[in-house]
């Protein structure tokens, strides 16, 4: 897995002075407002949570001169949680986003005024499964629903998907999202409401190159750090009302509690890796190589009681500064 680009949201704690209606009025980069304006009656037919449970980073210097090239690489890895516990965060947090967009004093349209719909059984059969597991992440939607437009963007669960909030992670993804908008023009006039479409991102670990940079890459060793880290690193929300469109980007990153993870450990090699370890630096002693390299991997073990309530707390207040901002817009 490729290297993880740093973030470019701003870090801010989720704790007892968290205030969402003060993290809404600045927090987001929105383009254009005119579908916040009026809103009166929404559904929400598209809410990805994707959970990453496997990054790595790596750096590697250039050899410069007679040195010999080093590289560093750090793998970390989540475990002790799995589907069925990403599965139960997403349903809830589901059930909470409409009970506060309705708190909040709009008509909400449960799933089951849309599910119905040709348009959008064709608006998901466009997209795809509404929860799946890959090598690096599980990406979970709550249960009847499907993911379709822009909300594909980065699909399949890497450290790529860093990138998706802000570019199309390949040209079949963006025929299919801009292909979609036609339809999804059609269900919002079918329903009379707004369309809100929610993605967000839930990482555990933070990962850095430390030898990135021009002097970096000619230094004569190469360094990579990390640390378990839960935080929402990503929020994207698209609102349609009627030909209207508007995204909000959240700025921030939310760092939650470390108390969500029991335990952080490194990996122990196996005999096997021990073995080839051994035998790759022979070979390069036996042909003069002075090239050098480092790798360990790390788990990180989640707190079974801890780990759902410290999640489902930051999600819960990352879709609350959503409702606060569409509140303020209106």
């Amino acid at each position: 897995m490729p290297v993880q680009a740093k973030d470019e949201t701003t870090p801010l704690a989720v704790g007892a002075a968290f205030d969402p209606a003060a993290v809404a009025a600045a927090g987001f980069t929105v383009a254009d407002t005119q579908a916040l304006k009026g809103l009166r009656r929404v559904a929400v037919p598209v809410f990805m949570v994707e959970f990453i449970t496997a990054d790595s980073v790596s750096a590697q210097t250039s050899g410069f001169a007679s040195a010999g090239r080093a590289s560093s690489s750090l793998y970390y890895k989540l475990l002790g949680v799995g589907q069925p516990e990403f599965q139960a965060i997403t349903d809830a947090l589901y059930r909470q986003f409409l009970a506060d967009l309705q708190a909040s004093g709009l008509e909400v349209l449960g799933p089951q005024a849309f599910q119905g719909s040709p348009t959008y059984a064709k608006l998901v059969a466009s997209g795809v499964p509404g929860s799946t597991a890959g090598s690096s992440a599980v990406q979970a939607s709550p249960q009847g629903l499907g993911v379709y437009g822009f909300a594909r963007m980065g699909n399949g669960g890497s450290s790529q998907s860093q990138s998706l909030f802000s570019a199309l992670s390949s040209i079949g993804t963006g025929f299919s999202a801009v292909g979609a908008m036609g339809d999804t023009l059609q269900l919002a006039k079918e329903l009379d409401a707004s369309l809100i479409e929610v993605r967000v991102r839930v990482n555990f670990a933070q990962l850095s190159n430390d030898s990135s940079g021009f002097l970096g890459r000619l230094s004569n060793t190469a360094a990579t750090s990390g640390r378990a880290q839960p935080r929402i690193d990503n929020l994207m929300v698209g609102v349609q009302t009627g030909a209207y469109r508007s995204t909000l980007t959240l700025k921030h990153s939310l760092t939650l509690d470390a108390a969500a993870f029991a335990e952080v450990r490194e990996k122990a090699a196996s005999t096997g890796e021990v073995v080839g370890a051994v035998a790759v630096e022979l070979l390069k002693l036996a042909v003069g190589s002075r090239d050098t390299s480092s790798s360990s991997e790390m788990e990180v073990v989640a707190d079974a009681q801890k780990y759902p309530a410290v999640i489902g707390q930051g999600l819960a207040s990352a879709t609350s500064i959503v409702v606060a901002r569409l509140k303020s817009e209106r």
